[in-house]
């Protein structure tokens, strides 16, 4: 007798087989499916610009090989473990890996991940400077008196913002570690404060610089006469303007109707250095009806390039002025456009001031930048304040035009290079009365629509207008309110003209000034590309009132967010004022 209980059971010796049973019935192979591995480590996603990151995989099963399908440059798997360090192009932005584990009998599973180190943000400020032989130099900028200042400031989840520091690096860089990716306000100056999410920021900007300094080591007292001769005789007076390029000569007077002479003069205590001034631009401009509005149009010009200037004594500058060298233009402005655009830009009723335009020459200037060198006018329009040529170039001395400008074809003298870039800039401002707090006084603030093209062949119309529908915290910006200084946000919609490049915010606070009267004040400026803006700590303070000016940019070059001086033409800004805003 024995004991059925000692036997196995069939069942229990099938059990025993641990991947094939055949069966005498049919012959068919039944296969037990692979183990699919699984990953039971978890990867870091936080890292450093230029320090290790490393990451060691676990996994389930006996046997799985794992293998690195999917990293960034650099990334390798070796001996268990992903190795990378991270680069400054791969800093601040998205790293992608998948790992993928493969059992002995094909199963696999992946594990991905995505890594974004903090880096390093690098600023660099190197101008250009260009000068009146058509050359450039750079001009790294000191960033030592201010190094304290420059910083990170970046947004937290709870609205507050943490600030990162930097140093000073060579070559005008100024390098801010570990910051973490996304925007950031990077805060360079009171006025110069961005929101931005580049890794890179270029500060720089292309200007004119003469190739001489002007300035004296001491102050003295120089003289001029001018004795020019062979002007063109005209029906009424004109202006005789007389500049240089290094800046250290700038000299307009009315010329005699009639006259082909012209003699004139001035004195001037300074310490600039008149020996080193070689160059000087003579013109004649004369009188001209342009449609609707007077101007003046160039007409004979002399270029002294030979000067030879005693600094401190007096000086005599002479010559006969050259004939005009034929020219002409179409001229069609749409004034009109230009009268209603100051309609939707401040709580108060604005008072159209000045507005007017210019038709240039930019001396030396061949590249495709914005910079100015002091535009010689072809044409402008004439100040109704004084026929002082060199503040031509501003709207101050200009009536302000309401209606459409048909001049038809205006004939004028253009002697210059014809390499040197011609450019038609427009402008028109607008004074607003703005009541200062504490006091029954207003104040008067200046907004300006201008813009400067290449010139046109069709009628002229603005370029750009400013936002629309401006907030504070979701409020109208144009009815005075109290907010917290703490969390302020300004929003707004694009303009209904033109695309710009970016916005900036002028923040004007109530200030007392020396000789006891009250004014607003400029404390500081933000720059976006954006059509909101939190505001960051240090600009606004309690129990103060401010006001906020909106200001609409467009450039053919600029970035606002990488390289906002970069400039080239056209260019364009529109402005917007707030009421009067207090902070609790």
């Amino acid at each position: 007798m024995y004991d059925r209980r000692a036997l196995p059971t069939a069942a229990a010796i099938l059990s025993l087989i641990p991947s094939v049973l055949l069966t005498a019935c049919s012959g068919r192979i039944v296969t037990a499916a692979p183990i699919t591995p699984v990953f039971t480590s978890t990867p870091g996603t936080q890292a450093v610009e230029a320090s290790p990151y490393t990451y060691q995989p676990a996994v389930t099963g006996s046997g799985v090989s794992l293998s690195l399908t999917n990293g960034p440059a650099g990334a390798t798997f070796g001996g268990n473990t992903i190795s990378w360090t991270p680069t400054a192009q791969q800093s601040r932005i998205p790293n992608n890996f998948t790992l993928t584990a493969t059992a002995p009998g094909g199963a696999s599973a992946t594990q991905s991940w995505t890594v974004t180190p903090a880096g390093t943000i690098r600023i660099s400020w190197v101008d250009t400077l260009w000068n009146e032989n058509g050359s450039s130099t750079t001009k790294p900028f000191d960033w030592g008196p201010v190094s304290s200042f420059v910083a990170a400031l970046v947004p937290q989840p709870d609205g507050s913002f943490q600030s990162f520091s930097g140093n000073v690096g060579v070559n005008g860089e100024f390098d801010i570690p570990n910051v973490p990716a996304g925007y950031y306000w990077l805060r360079i100056a009171p006025r110069a404060t961005y929101w931005t999410s580049s890794s890179t920021f270029d500060m720089g900007r292309d200007t004119f610089a003469p190739v001489t300094n002007p300035t004296a080591s001491t102050s003295s007292t120089t003289s001029f006469s001018f004795n020019f001769t062979s002007l063109e005789p005209t029906t009424s007076s004109g202006v005789l303007q007389l500049d240089s390029p290094e800046g250290a000569l700038g000299y307009a007077g009315s010329t005699n109707a009639g006259s082909t002479t012209f003699f004139g003069g001035y004195s001037v205590g300074s310490n600039l250095n008149f020996s080193v001034v070689k160059n000087a631009f003579v013109r004649q401009y004369e009188p001209i009806v342009l449609g609707s509005v007077d101007g003046y149009v160039l007409g004979p010009e002399l270029t002294l390039s030979n000067l030879s200037l005693t600094t401190g004594a007096q000086n005599t500058i002479s010559g006969a002025l050259n004939p005009t060298v034929p020219a002409s233009i179409q001229l069609s402005i749409a004034g009109s456009e230009w009268a209603h655009l100051s309609d939707q830009i401040s709580p108060f009723t604005p008072t159209a001031t000045a507005g007017g335009f210019f038709f240039s020459v930019q001396p030396y200037t061949v590249v495709d930048s914005s910079y100015a060198t002091g535009p010689i006018h072809l044409i402008w329009t004439k100040p109704s304040n004084g026929p002082l040529g060199f503040v031509s170039g501003t709207c101050s001395l200009n009536p302000p035009f309401t209606t459409d400008i048909q001049a038809g074809t205006v004939q004028y003298s253009d002697p210059f290079p014809t390499d040197w870039r011609r450019t038609f800039s427009v402008c028109q401002t607008a004074a607003v009365p703005v009541p200062v707090p504490g006091t029954t006084q207003t104040q008067k603030i200046i907004l300006s629509n201008n813009q400067t093209t290449l010139p046109l062949t069709t009628t002229v119309k603005p370029l750009l207008s400013a936002v629309l529908n401006p907030k504070i915290n979701g409020a109208d910006l144009f009815t005075p309110t109290t907010v917290s200084s703490t969390a302020v946000t300004l929003s707004w919609d694009p303009p209904a003209i033109g695309r710009p490049f970016g916005y900036q915010v002028a923040i004007m606070a109530v200030t007392a000034l020396p000789l006891g009267t009250v004014s607003y004040i400029s404390a500081g400026t933000l720059s976006t590309a954006k059509t909101s803006l939190t505001i960051p700590p240090g600009f606004l303070a309690p129990g103060r009132s401010y006001l906020f000016v909106i200001t609409s940019l467009a450039d053919a070059r600029a970035n606002m967010e990488t390289s906002p001086n970069r400039s080239s033409l056209p260019t364009a800004n529109a402005d917007l004022i707030s009421a009067a805003i207090t902070t609790n």
